[in-house]
């Protein structure tokens, strides 16, 4: 039985035509039924396969890695109160750790999954770069690898123009060296969500980043 019905891309699709806080509250139980809470029960499915596969993940709660559909609007020009989506991160250190984990997202439109390092503090930054310049070949591997190619993408995140000489020769070789984050996505049909297998769906990709995760995460426990 699917854990999801239409319902959940139709509240979604009201959502994207009425953004508001009145269109909301008259639908914040079909919010609470279709949404909220079979999101809640999937994420929990997703921390325990992680469980199995992983260290870390013993004792991480749904309320750990699911963020708020409500949008903080207080720098921002758009000031449309909720996001037009599902998500949760799904590692270690819940939804805003630099651990590499798992992120899912789910709207109207797609099923998102990835995974890497959003959140990366400064200094962690530089013991990963420390990692990927002593072996930039290495990096390049797991990249160019045809299962990661095909289940997670490429390697995405914001760059830095310039960065420390001693990282420079390396850049040459593994130009994602520059990068200030690391992470990774690739989308599905939003009709995956309603798929009986959807849990061994995202693992299958989780399972295949596990070499990147892995490398990933070495460099930025370094220090």
């Amino acid at each position: 039985m699917s854990r999801f019905s239409p319902s959940f891309h139709a509240f979604f699709q009201g959502l994207e035509a009425h953004n508001d806080r009145e269109w909301y509250a008259e639908h914040k139980s079909d919010y609470e039924q279709h949404v909220r809470d079979p999101f809640k029960s999937f994420v929990n499915e997703l921390i325990l396969a992680c469980a199995e596969r992983e260290d870390g993940y013993e004792g991480l709660q749904p309320k750990h890695c699911i963020f708020r559909i409500h949008r903080d609007t207080r720098f921002s020009k758009d000031k449309t109160p909720y996001k037009l989506h599902a998500s949760a991160g799904i590692s270690p250190g819940g939804k805003k750790s630099s651990d590499p984990g798992l992120y899912i997202h789910a709207d109207a439109h797609k099923v998102v999954i990835g995974g890497g390092a959003y959140w990366v503090e400064k200094e962690d930054l530089y013991f990963l770069r420390e990692k990927i310049a002593r072996d930039p070949s290495a990096f390049n591997a797991l990249l160019q690898d045809p299962s990661f190619a095909r289940d997670c993408g490429q390697i995405l995140g914001e760059r830095n123009v310039r960065i420390p000489k001693e990282f420079q020769d390396a850049a040459e070789v593994c130009p994602h060296i520059l990068n200030k984050q690391f992470f990774y996505m690739t989308e599905l049909p939003a009709k995956t969500l309603l798929h009986e297998d959807l849990v061994d769906v995202v693992m299958s990709h989780f399972d295949t980043a596990a070499p990147m995760r892995a490398f990933l995460r070495s460099g930025l426990q370094a220090g």
